[in-house]
């Protein structure tokens, strides 16, 4: 019996540009069990297909390749990971729809009073924060960054920063982060 993920798996790693390294540390599973899975003679169990398609955001029908889909994946709201901190006065969604290590894009809502320290990310890395609704302040190396509505702030993703809503009103933003510049390095 033939493997039939083995080229789905192969062309989708293919077009996000990522190593077996990459895709399996995002599966969470041995680079060798992935190598393997990339085999027309390997018999991969369900459990790590899951795991591969997940981190590639598609069904585990478009690893089938006959059944790829051209470019859409529509990821349903619930199926984004959340993230929450400082009482859940911080909510962060990933947005991201696709698991890409080098992008991130999170929806975040902020209420008032609520301060929540930024991981910073890797050297070279950026991020860009755009607010929506509402007024942001971002401390980026204890410097505060008042960031009204409709309005960007792009920064070293390096840097020690903090996330607050100082305001009365809720705050609702996305945050782009970049690390492409940080894993070519």
């Amino acid at each position: 019996m033939t493997n039939p993920v083995c080229d789905g798996i192969r062309k989708l790693r293919a077009s996000h540009q990522m190593t077996q390294t990459e895709l399996a540390e995002l599966a969470q599973i041995p680079r060798a069990t992935l190598a393997n899975m990339e085999k027309p003679t390997s018999n991969p169990s369900i459990s790590v297909v899951v795991k591969v398609a997940t981190a590639l955001g598609v069904p585990v029908g478009d690893l089938v390749t006959n059944q790829q889909s051209t470019f859409v994946t529509e990821v349903p709201r619930k199926d984004m990971p959340i993230g929450r901190q400082d009482s859940g006065k911080f909510v962060s969604t990933r947005a991201s729809p696709i698991n890409v290590p080098y992008l991130q894009v999170n929806d975040i809502n902020m209420l008032p009073g609520c301060t929540t320290r930024g991981k910073p990310h890797p050297q070279g890395s950026h991020e860009l924060f755009l607010c929506l609704e509402g007024t942001a302040t971002l401390e980026i190396q204890k410097e505060p960054f008042e960031v009204e509505a409709g309005n960007l702030i792009y920064f070293p993703g390096n840097l020690p920063h903090n996330y607050c809503n100082n305001g009365v009103k809720p705050v609702h933003a996305i945050s782009i982060i970049n690390i492409l510049d940080a894993k070519k390095k």
